[in-house]
This record gives C-alpha cells, structure tokens and sequence, in this order.
C-alpha cells in the first residue's frame, strides 16, 4: 500500500472530548432518574407491607369463624398487655395455622432498619389487644364500668406498623379487613 491510499480512508474514531461529554450527558440523566427510582422502591416496599397486612386479615378472618366469632387474643405490642399463662399467644401462635409466617409479619421496610421492630419485639406489627375476645360483627369499646359504646369494625384498627416508615404514615389492618395508610 501507498501513503497515498491510507490518506484517502481516514481512521473512524472517537476524541476524548466527545467520549467525555457522553459520559457526563450519561452520568446526568442517571442522577435525574435516580431518585425517581428510589421511591418507586420505597413505594414497592409499602405495597409488599400492606399485602402483609391483608394476608394477616385473611387468616384473622379464618381465626374469628373457628373462633365463635371472636377476636384471638394476641399479645403483639410493644408492651406486653396480658400476664403469662393467660393464653394469649403472638401473631404466629394465633395466625399460623391460617398460613402467618415469619414472612408474613415481617415489613420490608422495618427489615430495612436499625434496629428493626422486627428483632426487637419479633413482629414489624403491632397488634391493638383493645379488641381481643370481642365479637367482630359488634366489637365494644369498654371505657369504664359503666360506659360502653358500640363501634364499626370499619373503624377498628386491629394491627399496624410499629413506627411510621411509610414516608412518615403507618400501614394498618382494619376490623372489615382493609389496610390503609394513617
């Protein structure tokens, strides 16, 4: 080959300067959409939380038919209510018969801290023991001896997230089954 030839087929390549400025064009939308992603996963997480909730629903509502009716007593809070031996068992010894597992009451997002409710009281729900023993169609708020006042299962929040970590709400399990954020 000539010289003549190897000048007429100049050499295809890219300079610095423009490798430089796709990387930065590339490292700029990547930092633009990266927080969107972030809360598309902290979004997700509170999803797979309510779905625990909704599946504790679901065997609660299992539990209250072979139940008579009636709320379990289940002593998952961060204080324990009932004395030992009373009977009352956690979320798992009450629910797991009607498919609660370990997973279950677990919430990705607690899992995600530290320390987590979950490693320090063994659930990342807090059951409201307010209601236990209650029949779920007429739960009854005890205010004192004397006083009694009917309530709406709608509006009896039976099992929540023990912290708000939810962009600062909590998800909750209501008496009718349906879990929102508060």
């Amino acid at each position: 080959m000539n010289k003549k030839n190897l000048r007429r087929h100049p050499i295809l390549a890219f300079t610095l300067v423009e490798l430089l400025v796709v990387l930065a064009i590339i490292a700029l939308m990547t930092s633009l959409l990266l927080p969107g992603a972030q809360m598309m996963l902290l979004r997700g997480q509170s999803v797979k939380c309510s779905g625990n909730l909704r599946l504790i629903g679901t065997a609660l509502s299992e539990a209250v038919t072979d139940n008579n009716g009636q709320y379990p007593e289940i002593d998952q809070a961060a204080t324990p209510v009932y004395p030992p031996g009373s009977g009352a068992t956690n979320l798992i010894g009450a629910l797991g018969a009607y498919g609660v597992t370990t997973n279950t009451i677990q919430c990705p997002v607690d899992m995600a801290t530290n320390p987590s409710s979950f490693k320090k009281y063994g659930s990342s729900y807090e059951w409201a023991p307010i209601f236990d023993d209650e029949v779920t169609t007429t739960p009854i708020l005890y205010l004192n001896a004397n006083v009694k006042i009917p309530v709406n299962s709608s509006h009896v929040r039976l099992c929540t997230d023990f912290l708000p970590l939810h962009r600062g709400r909590q998800n909750a399990l209501y008496g009718d089954g349906h879990v929102t954020a508060r």
